[in-house]
């Protein structure tokens, strides 16, 4: 990988939206797929904007990110706020990013007319018109394959997704200290619900809305953020974008 690009992308500050009109209902398709110890859903709708889920049973740091996000918003064309790695939190084996990028490049390719729903905190994907469960989201946000509800209400709406890399406030530095940056990352499906994304073991900041809200640490870095006013900040802006 180009060290320029893998800078431009792990100092990436501006947020990147991918936006539908809200009143336009979605048909939506589904994939998933698994590679080795990673596995992947992509969700689409009407307008062809895509949400990427992938899962890996290894810690997702700066640079497994930075590396799976180069190969797949380059092959498909994936805005880097629609995809969301995150880390099990089972196992601990060794860092495998082609197992990402081979589940991710599956599931797209596999993708097909699906039926999203929210009930209980979390997500369901059926296959057609609801004859197969195909993917979970908990309310945690990690992916499965079982356990699919038919109540609840069906996601019609676009998807909308925003991404920003945070630096906090820190002191003077030290010559060839480099400051760390932590991703914040949200995806909407329709009104409905909202991924929230964050490093590390975060927790929710005070004063976010827990409605129609998955909340997924441990996603794209490894590292936890600090409690933060710039982090604080983050959050309300890519949560309103994307909800």
């Amino acid at each position: 990988m180009r060290k320029r690009f893998s800078r431009r992308l792990a100092g990436y500050t501006a947020i990147n939206l991918a936006l539908v009109n809200a009143l336009a209902a979605a048909d939506y398709k589904g994939g998933l797929a698994d590679s080795g110890t990673a596995w992947a859903l992509a969700l689409e709708d009407s307008r062809g904007v895509k949400a990427i889920f992938a899962q890996a049973e290894f810690r997702i740091t700066q640079a497994v990110a930075d590396l799976v996000a180069v190969q797949i918003i380059k092959q498909y064309n994936i805005d880097r706020a629609g995809l969301l790695l995150h880390w099990s939190g089972i196992g601990a084996r060794p860092a495998q990013p082609g197992d990402l990028v081979a589940a991710i490049s599956q599931a797209i390719n596999a993708m097909a007319p699906a039926t999203v729903r929210y009930a209980h905190r979390g997500v369901s994907v059926w296959a057609g018109e609801g004859e197969r469960c195909l993917a979970t989201l908990s309310p945690d946000g990690a992916l499965g394959t079982e356990g699919c509800w038919k109540d609840g209400a069906e996601i019609s709406g676009g998807i909308r997704a925003a991404f920003q890399m945070v630096e906090p406030a820190h002191g003077l530095q030290r010559r060839g200290e480099i400051a760390r940056s932590f991703p914040v990352q949200a995806i909407g499906l329709g009104k409905v619900v909202t991924v929230l994304a964050m490093s590390g073991e975060a927790a929710i900041p005070e004063g976010v809305n827990p409605r129609g809200l998955i909340f997924a640490p441990f996603s794209n870095e490894s590292s936890p953020p600090p409690r933060d006013a710039r982090m604080a900040a983050a959050v309300q802006r890519v949560l309103a974008r994307a909800r």
